[in-house]
């Protein structure tokens, strides 16, 4: 099941990274959706196993060293913060709202790798349209996270808000 999810989410890392977007390191965040559903259907080691698989398949198919950095750097942390926030307070908040967490988070990451490299910490103030895009595509890419969850999980998986 492991590498069913990896497999979805390298196919959506790609095909997402062929989209057309409005603000620089922007995306869908389509495949943080599979990583969500891995993290609720299969646990939390399997999601980080996914996150870690489809970001350095990404990698070896584009060959982009610094878009690793970003992605690894932004993708480790939101599987972390989406595992607690689902393991630790999943009563509260809704897949919507940790995927949000997680958006939020790689972007934090992406910005404060690409501020280190480039050696600017005032790239850091572009992480305020980053939020603002993160949440919407945080917001849609959890109620995809909680459609999905739903469909295969079946009585396995408890009420989603």
């Amino acid at each position: 099941m492991t590498g069913l999810f990896t497999a979805c989410a390298f196919a959506v890392n790609m095909a997402e990274s062929a989209l057309p977007m409005p603000l620089p390191g922007a995306k869908l965040g389509l495949a943080n959706a599979v990583a969500l559903c891995a993290l609720v259907l299969l646990g939390t080691k399997e999601a980080f196993c996914v996150t870690v698989l489809r970001v350095t398949l990404a990698w070896l198919a584009s060959g982009n060293l610094f878009s690793f950095a970003c992605s690894i750097c932004g993708a480790v942390p939101a599987v972390a913060a989406m595992a607690l926030l689902y393991k630790k307070f999943g009563a509260e908040f809704s897949l919507p709202w940790i995927s949000v967490a997680g958006a939020w988070t790689f972007n934090a990451g992406q910005v404060a790798v690409v501020s280190y490299i480039v050696g600017d910490a005032r790239i850091a103030f572009y992480i305020l349209p980053l939020f603002a895009a993160g949440t919407a595509a945080g917001w849609a890419s959890g109620l995809l996270s909680r459609s999905v969850c739903r469909r295969i999980g079946g009585d396995k998986i408890e009420n989603f808000h």
